[in-house]
């Protein structure tokens, strides 16, 4: 491969690298650094660039930016007034992180990071960044099942306080098998912070020993919180309920770029990849083409002929 199409390459990498969207993971509450590194200039001269930080889709607003010589508060949109910074000695490193702060429901939206010449306005890059939000669910209370009749028992699982909207899941732990979702009624309500709580209600048929576990998964923070209840007969002809809380995991996912783009990213990749071994291949082949092949007595009038010339 030529130092030409390499150069090419690389370029269109780092085409490739700006358009990569990182979702990045923030606590309801909490702090977070929205990245921005120079990919790669690693010094700049702050009396030449603006920095812009602001939504990625209409209505835009401006999170926060940097202008020489210029108040930019008065730009800043009034829900991020006091709540988001800049650090001017780590811009003249290349690194244009925003810290934000007291995280709400409404922080969750792709912004993007926009560096520019102020001598021409033409922006140097941008760095977008698909901000997640989640807050942690309660852990589930399942109450003691109720036998309506004969035939039918019923279970209630809630949780409260979480983001996103979760997912509820009936297991039947006897062989942990999905219990059919038409059999629960799951009631959501959010609260004046943008928090859900939910409610759900399972009806089964009756059986001497129930054994079944509520699930409460939190998409964002990738976390199932789980409760079995256990309704057992007893020897005497009573039943006895019992309840086992599974402990959650509660990491939280590090900054990450969606599997999807990333499959997207590869094919574009090895597209490049290919175009460009197809171009290199036909540079050589014109560059070492005398014409066809047409045996010892073609290419030995070939060589008659040119000398001639």
């Amino acid at each position: 491969m030529t130092a030409k199409s390499i150069g090419f390459f690389l370029f269109l990498l780092g085409c490739l690298r700006a358009a990569i969207m990182e979702e990045i993971y923030g606590m309801v509450g909490g702090d977070i650094d929205l990245s921005c590194i120079s990919p790669g200039k690693k010094h700049f001269d702050l009396n030449k660039i603006s920095v812009y930080w602001q939504t990625k889709n209409e209505p835009l607003k401006t999170i926060n930016a940097y202008i020489p010589g210029d108040d930019t508060s008065q730009y800043i949109d009034s829900k991020y007034r006091n709540r988001t910074s800049l650090k001017l000695e780590k811009m003249e490193r290349g690194d244009f992180s925003l810290h934000l702060s007291n995280i709400t429901i409404e922080d969750e939206l792709e912004l993007e990071c926009i560096v520019v010449n102020t001598s021409n306005t033409d922006p140097l890059f941008r760095s977008p960044v698909n901000l997640r939000v989640a807050a942690n669910y309660s852990i589930p209370v399942v109450e003691a099942p109720k036998k309506t009749n004969d035939t039918e028992v019923t279970f209630t699982c809630t949780s409260h306080n979480g983001f996103p909207k979760p997912k509820i899941y009936w297991v039947n732990k006897t062989d942990n098998s999905l219990l059919n979702q038409s059999l629960q009624n799951d009631t959501f309500t959010i609260n004046e912070k943008g928090l859900y709580s939910v409610s759900s209600v399972l009806k089964i048929t009756w059986t001497p020993n129930i054994r079944i576990e509520c699930c409460i998964e939190n998409v964002n923070l990738q976390q199932n919180l789980t409760v079995q209840s256990s309704f057992l007969l007893s020897q005497d002809g009573s039943t006895d309920h019992h309840i086992i809380t599974t402990t959650p995991n509660q990491s939280i996912p590090s900054g990450k770029t969606s599997i999807i783009t990333l499959f997207i990213i590869f094919g574009i990749v090895f597209v490049i990849v290919l175009v460009i071994v197809i171009s290199v291949r036909k540079l050589r082949k014109n560059k070492h083409h005398y014409g066809d092949y047409t045996g010892p007595q073609g290419n030995r009038q070939m060589a008659e002929t040119t000398d001639y010339i």
